[in-house]
């Protein structure tokens, strides 16, 4: 079949990451990516300089992948990590103004952030041993460069994290970081750092944090604060007595939406700033020595502004807009002068790169990267905001897309169910992937259900031990008000998620007839197995608690979609990575044997290469194909 025109637009959209300014102020640097990759190969990531004049620069060209550029705090330097020597392995590069960037230290991992000095003279870098997980956000497959060399072994303590600090001039690579501790987050404080660190180097371990002072001279460690959620988002005081952090409830690695914390590094003392108000706070950013800069969720949109150690709220800006590179965390970067850079999407506006010279001041847009895409769409939907009630009476929100010229309803509807489930359908441009079903024609509802972000950590830990219960019957709620609305025909109702969105997808071809088709993608169908065989600890918070304790585990085996099929009627298309290591490839193929063995229309495809999402441009239009052509025969076969 003939893909929508909007797959073609979607594939020219541009991703704008990692937004810095410059030394002197007066540009932002930033990572400008492809939406997707050619075949195998690199994903061609390039780094560009947007000046506050209108100036658009690209500064690196390749080969492989360039992003994440830092600028020197005291000259114009600018720091850089690429997999251009080795694809896959990313290093650092110094690039100082003219000529080519050149390569700098020899870091045995691969590296996925770094710190300047504040005098320049050092950088410090995070590195992964090869053979670690990418985390979900990233696509959660394993982290792999060279030839193959046998068989992959996993054994406790054979690969980590690890800090290294290389010099900014010659290069000198030294091992710093703890000698038996897995570092996933950290910030340069004097004498060494502060990091979030565990003994297990594998996403579980991520689950599991402790925020450690790390000497690097001794390469010593001390506890500084423990937590029973997940912690995100270091930052050191510039006078390096105190530490931020986010700490909160969170599915997966990179999705903390949390309460902020102020911790006194010589005394441990631990402040909470207006967790009843900004329990959704993403980034936190030093302002001065008492004060600091927010971002986060707040409602369908972002929320930033600036907090005093006492609780004051200076400023505080609500926007109905994603004001961050991704939908898994807000982020803006400010100048010393107060200016602020920030990549923003909203209703019909794709991504692209705003400043502001003030916190008071309109947004005004630096370059035109997605330009093209948003004239693409010149029949862009109608975002409609929907509210709704659980049924216990829980206030509920979040959109409906409408096809412009649709007409009179009901119509099919495609029900997108989010991930995490730390995540929430926002202001943005494509909310939840639900643009290319409105470009198809189809009614679009993407239902924010208790557990989602944006609603404060109460309203966020609502559904811990309680998957896929009153969370689901939120979903139905919402569809049943889709219903009443005149805009869904409940004869002809599709569901679709992934990764979480995918386990309840499952859940509802398990447990209910009243979707026609389903569509689960890198989905979960039985919580023991999956446990087990990922990566990662969500299944011991989602349930409760340990699995080992038979209380958490009864309830992982009741709600599993695997447990719950009687005599499933929906005809079920299942899409899978073969490299997933968050939702892993066993869950797809239980869930469509089951479903075979009970006589039930199902299909399974695997790509190769791929893991929590589909990465390479082939891959992808495939699965459109295969998605289209399923709701279009199970959702629209009675339009004649």
């Amino acid at each position: 079949m003939a893909l929508p025109d909007a797959i073609a637009w979607l594939d020219r959209l541009q991703g704008i990451s990692g937004p810095v300014f410059t030394h002197d102020g007066t540009a932002a640097l930033a990572t400008v990516s492809p939406s997707g990759i050619d075949g195998d190969k690199s994903l061609g990531s390039r780094v560009w300089k947007f000046g506050l004049d209108g100036s658009m620069t690209q500064l690196t060209r390749g080969p492989n992948s360039d992003r994440l550029a830092k600028a020197s705090p005291v000259d114009e330097r600018i720091a850089f990590i690429s997999d251009r020597l080795l694809r896959g392995k990313m290093g650092l590069f110094m690039f100082e103004g003219v000529g080519e960037a050149r390569p700098l230290g020899d870091v045995p991992g691969t590296i996925e952030d770094f710190k300047w000095a504040e005098d320049g003279s050092f950088i410090v870098v995070l590195a992964a041993d090869r053979g670690l997980n990418s985390g979900s956000i990233n696509g959660a497959t394993r982290l792999w460069w060279g030839e193959d060399e046998g068989p992959e072994v996993t054994v406790p303590g054979l690969t980590s994290r690890r800090l290294f600090r290389i010099d900014s001039v010659t290069g000198e690579t030294v091992e710093v970081g703890p000698r038996d501790l897995t570092v996933w987050e950290f910030d340069l404080a004097p004498s060494g750092a502060v990091a979030i660190c565990s003994a297990d180097a594998s996403e579980r371990g991520w689950h599991h944090p402790k925020m450690m002072r790390i000497d690097f001279a001794r390469r010593s460690h001390e506890l500084m604060h423990e937590s029973d959620w997940q912690l995100q988002g270091l930052a050191v005081s510039p006078d390096g007595g105190k530490v931020a952090v986010l700490e909160g409830w969170a599915s997966d690695r990179g999705l903390v939406a949390g309460e902020m914390r102020v911790i006194d590094i010589a005394t441990r003392n631990v402040s909470i700033l207006r967790a009843d108000k900004l329990s959704n706070a993403t980034q936190l950013q030093w302002r001065d020595n008492e004060s600091l800069l927010f971002t986060g969720w707040k409602d369908l949109g972002a929320t930033y502004g600036l907090i005093r150690l006492d609780g004051t709220i200076v400023w505080q800006v609500d926007e109905e807009a994603t004001v961050g590179e991704n939908p898994f965390v807000a982020t803006m970067a400010v100048s010393p002068s107060g200016v602020i850079v920030a990549v923003r999407d909203s209703i019909g506006h794709p991504q692209e790169l705003f400043y502001k010279p003030s916190s008071e001041a309109d947004w005004k847009r630096l370059g035109d990267v997605n330009g093209e895409v948003a004239r693409g769409f010149p029949n862009y939907p109608e975002l409609r905001r929907i509210t709704w009630t659980g049924k216990d009476g829980l206030p509920l929100e979040s959109f409906i897309l409408v096809p412009k010229g649709i007409g009179p309803g009901p119509h099919p509807m495609v029900v997108v169910i989010h991930g995490g489930p730390c995540m929430s359908a926002k202001y943005s441009f494509n909310p939840c992937g639900g643009l290319a079903w409105a470009s198809a024609g189809y009614v679009v509802f993407v239902p924010n259900y208790r557990g989602s972000v944006g609603w404060g950590q109460p309203f966020a830990r609502l559904n811990i031990g309680d998957p896929a219960g009153a969370e689901f019957d939120d979903i139905m709620a919402g569809v049943d008000k889709c219903i009443a609305l005149g805009l869904a025909d409940p004869e002809r109702l599709g569901v679709t998620g992934s990764s979480y969105g995918g386990f309840l997808s499952c859940w509802a071809v398990a447990t209910t007839n009243r979707f026609k088709a389903a569509i689960p993608r890198f989905s979960i169908c039985d919580q023991l197995s999956s446990h087990y065989s990922c990566e990662h600890d969500f299944h011991e918070f989602i349930n409760g608690g340990s699995l080992e304790l038979p209380e958490h585990r009864a309830v992982a085996i009741d709600r599993s979609p695997l447990n719950r099929l009687d005599k499933p009627t929906t005809p079920t298309l299942l899409i899978q990575g073969r490299e997933d290591r968050c939702t892993p490839l066993g869950q797809a193929q239980e869930f469509y044997a089951a479903l075979r063995a009970k006589g039930a229309t199902a299909e399974l495809v695997v790509y190769p290469r791929e893991g929590h999402w589909l990465t390479e441009a082939v891959h992808r239009h495939d699965a459109w194909e295969r998605k289209f052509a399923w709701f279009d025969r199970y959702l629209r076969q009675i339009d004649g």
